[in-house]
Formats: C-alpha cells, sequence, structure tokens
C-alpha cells in the first residue's frame, strides 16, 4: 500500500476509537449520535465552501441518495443490536464487514486482491470475531453463528454488517465520479434528515438537551472526529482498493481495546490482546500487499 494511504486509513481508525470510546460514555446513544453529526456538518461548512469554490464539481444525486439511505438503516439496526443485544454475541457480527467487503470488491469492483492482502484481511476477521469471547473454546466461537437463526438482536447485528458493506461500496463507486468533499458534505444529510424524526420518535423527552448539557465537550469533539475520520477514508477510497482500506481501518479495534481495556477496565483482556495481535497481524500483512 501506498504510504500515504496507510496514514490516512490509521489516521481515520484513531479517530475512529477515539469516538466510540467517548460514544460509550453517553447516557442516551442515538440523541449523542444525532447531536455529533448535526455539529460535524457545521465543522465541515467551511471545508466545503472552500472547494466548492475552487474546484470545478459534478455531483451525482443517485448515490448521494443512496448512501444517505444506507447510512441511516446502519444506524437504525446498529442502534438496534445495542440496545437488544448481549455484546458478545453482537459485536463478533456487526465487525465483521471486511470478509463481506472483500466478496463485494473482487466480484463487483474486480479489484485485484494479492494473496498477502487476503491473508492479512481474513486474519482481521478472524481476531475482530474473536475479540468479545467470554472464554476460548469452540462452541463459544459459534455461538454468535448459531444465535442469528433465532436471536433477534444478532440478527440486527447481521442487517449492521451487510449495511457496512453496502455503504462501502457505494461510496467508493460515488468517490470516483465526484469530488469526496462533496459527497462527504452532502450524503449526511439525507441520513440526518431520516434519523431525526426517529430520533423524535424514540427519545423520551428532554433526553436530547440533557445529553448535550452533560456531554457537550464529547458531543462537540466527536463532531469534529467523526466527518474528517470518514472524509479520509473517502480520499483513501480513490486512491487505493476497498478491501484494503476496510480491512486496515480495523485497526482502531486494538486502539479501543487498550482505551477499554485501561481506561474502562473492562473483562477478559487477555483475550482482547491475542485478538488484537492478531488483528495487528492482519493489518501489517495488508501494508505490505501489492
Amino acid at each position: 500500500m501506498d504510504p500515504l494511504v496507510i496514514i490516512m486509513v490509521v489516521s481515520s481508525a484513531v479517530l475512529h476509537a477515539l469516538r466510540n470510546f467517548l460514544n460509550k460514555r453517553a447516557m442516551d446513544k442515538q440523541a449523542f449520535i444525532w447531536w455529533y453529526e448535526i455539529f460535524g456538518l457545521l465543522f465541515f461548512l467551511p471545508i466545503f465552501i472552500i472547494t466548492l469554490l475552487k474546484v470545478d464539481f459534478s455531483i451525482t444525486i443517485p448515490y448521494v441518495l443512496l448512501s444517505g439511505i444506507i447510512h441511516f438503516i446502519y444506524w437504525y439496526f446498529l442502534s438496534k443490536a445495542l440496545a437488544l443485544g448481549d455484546l458478545s454475541l453482537i459485536y463478533p457480527i456487526m465487525r465483521s464487514s471486511p470478509a463481506l467487503v472483500l466478496l463485494f470488491s473482487i466480484t463487483i469492483l474486480k479489484e485485484n486482491v494479492s494473496l498477502h492482502g487476503g491473508i492479512g484481511i481474513l486474519l482481521v476477521v478472524f481476531g475482530v470475531y474473536s475479540i468479545n469471547l467470554q472464554k476460548i473454546d469452540y462452541r463459544e466461537l459459534i455461538k454468535p453463528l448459531r444465535s442469528i437463526v433465532s436471536d433477534r438482536s444478532t440478527q440486527y447485528a447481521f442487517l449492521t454488517l451487510v449495511s457496512v458493506a453496502a455503504y462501502s461500496l457505494i461510496d467508493k463507486i460515488a468517490v470516483s465520479k465526484m469530488h469526496p468533499v462533496f459527497f462527504a458534505f452532502l450524503y449526511p444529510w439525507i441520513s440526518l434528515g431520516l434519523f431525526t424524526p426517529h430520533v423524535l420518535n424514540a427519545t423520551k423527552k428532554g433526553v436530547l438537551l440533557r445529553e448535550w448539557r452533560i456531554h457537550k465537550r464529547s458531543i462537540l469533539t466527536c463532531g469534529l472526529i467523526s466527518i474528517c475520520g470518514y472524509f479520509l477514508i473517502l480520499w483513501a477510497f480513490t486512491l487505493e482498493r476497498m478491501s484494503y482500506i476496510l480491512g486496515l481501518r480495523q485497526i482502531s479495534i486494538v486502539i479501543a481495546v487498550i482505551l477499554g481495556g485501561q481506561l474502562l477496565n473492562e473483562k477478559n483482556k487477555m483475550i482482547r490482546v491475542i485478538s488484537s495481535a492478531i488483528i495487528f497481524i492482519g493489518c501489517y500483512l495488508i501494508t505490505i500487499a501489492d
């Protein structure tokens, strides 16, 4: 991989891990997301205007609309999975998207994936899948897969996985047809327009204002880093294969494990350290892939 792409993706991963760490401390996750998405668009507005004045642009409305709708669906499925499910069941499913993205990138985008890159992506997926196991055991390993049949939260987690792969594919195609700054600024308005009625209907009266009063600094921080972090991914999409980028981005989980283990005193540290090492090895193989 190109060193510039590696820097962009790893930087995005750091921002993504920090955002999730701050989001985890929120009282109402949906209200918190709603607030920081609004401020993210406000923070990105000057960049959008400057680029608009300096760059010849074209806008492909169908991709903007489709991406916005799929991102909203992703937020909805994610919030449902988190609200209903046991993290040890839903997390392995939700974060295994690089496997599906690898399939999409080869079959739909016709990307060439080297042996190093393919092995790296599969190691990342295995590391992500195993990171929330309660113990090292075969039955524990297949438990999330078996629960898809009967557990509603795991079904939502699987739909979250499909949503991630779908919007990644759409976004990859979109930034090949229009400037990533324009795309990064436009599609969230669609998502936010759909998400706002859902949040207003799902949250109790006063929850939005309470979340702002208590976590305004975290909301502003997430607003800044969220849209900037994903813009780096969109920019990287214009330079490198989607499967490599989404695989390498999972390094954010290693960072999250460090934050969670050291700052939040989370359990099962040994399993998480081993899984993180597997993810790191996979990410390294992706960075040296042709």
